[in-house]
């Protein structure tokens, strides 16, 4: 029997992720805010907003407003973890919900984890995140891409709408952990895009990365996580790919904010998971800015501290064991 699935989000990561499952034989709904692109995909199968050469599954549908969320036997949030909150209050609220896979890599506007919210506010019988390396277009087009998706409660299940795709899924213990990954990841691509624009060379690029995982690394040990968790595709894998590639929304935010031209338009540049948690995750409480010296180093920059300056304090720590 064909599952039901709701995608929420017509952005860019939405649209590729309802059309990829769209191809077997589930039923797959994509929501959007915007009647009337939810319209125009129903018409003629393009997301002018967003893809507007590429021609989306014929067996894909478009929906918009409210919905029953128990009619769905899995819902995708992929809309920016920072409108969780208020998209439970809009259309989640006092109704059952199966299965919520969260896609979204971020914090709430107060800095909460999206898991915490999803404990207090939502009647859900199971919930996943879903997280890894994967730029939308490449996945929209066919590309190979594998994923880290992690259960609340063990849910192989939920493999199967995946299979005979261009998307591979890993299990992985841990979901809290993954969730951190990908929140954390974000900001530290928007840095690796300031030392790119500081032109400082591909050794520093490498050794930031890999200062990044040891610095992730000794947070999650602090939060008591899965420390395994690092090497996984959520984990160093998203983390090389944000930290490597103008493709990433955040990266080329970090570079365009250093080389400061805030104002420039870049294609696909709607939403910055990282520069919403550089804003909030100090209200985070169980997150220690003060033991994160890159992460306060790249809130520091965007607060307005010049990059160079950071830079520089940062090099200038005593030397330390590896």
């Amino acid at each position: 029997m064909p599952e039901k699935i709701l995608v929420v989000g017509a952005g860019a990561w939405g649209t590729a992720i309802a059309n990829v499952l769209s191809k077997n034989n589930n039923k797959v709904y994509l929501w959007t805010r915007d009647k009337s692109l939810s319209i125009k995909i129903n018409s003629n199968k393009i997301n002018q907003k967003y893809y507007k050469n590429f021609k989306l599954s014929t067996k894909l549908k478009s929906i918009s407003g409210s919905f029953i969320t128990k009619d769905y036997h899995y819902i995708f949030y992929i809309l920016p973890a920072s409108a969780f909150d208020k998209f439970c209050e809009d259309y989640f609220k006092n109704q059952k919900i199966n299965n919520l896979v969260i896609c979204s890599k971020g914090v709430s506007k107060n800095g909460e984890f999206i898991s915490n919210l999803i404990t207090k506010k939502l009647n859900i019988n199971n919930y996943h995140f879903l997280s890894g390396p994967s730029f939308a277009d490449e996945v929209l087009y066919g590309k190979p891409t594998a994923l880290s998706l992690s259960s609340q409660k063990v849910n192989k299940n939920i493999g199967n709408i995946f299979k005979d795709t261009n998307i591979r899924i890993y299990y992985s213990e841990g979901l809290k952990t993954l969730e951190f990954l990908g929140i954390i990841k974000n900001i530290y691509a928007i840095g690796a895009g300031i030392l790119d624009a500081e032109s400082l060379g591909q050794n520093a690029r490498s050794a930031y990365i890999t200062r990044c995982v040891a610095e992730i690394k000794s947070m999650i040990k602090y939060l008591n996580l899965n420390e395994n968790m690092i090497y996984s595709l959520g984990g160093i894998g998203d983390l090389i790919l944000t930290c490597s590639s103008n493709k990433s929304r955040n990266y080329n935010f970090g570079f365009s904010f250093a080389k400061k031209s805030k104002n420039k338009v870049i294609p696909g540049f709607k939403t910055i998971e990282g520069l919403n948690s550089c804003l909030t995750i100090k209200k985070n409480k169980k997150i220690i800015i003060g033991k994160l010296p890159i992460i306060n180093s790249i809130i520091k920059i965007i607060k307005g501290s010049p990059p160079k300056k950071e830079i520089k304090n940062l090099l200038n720590r005593s030397f330390k064991n590896e």
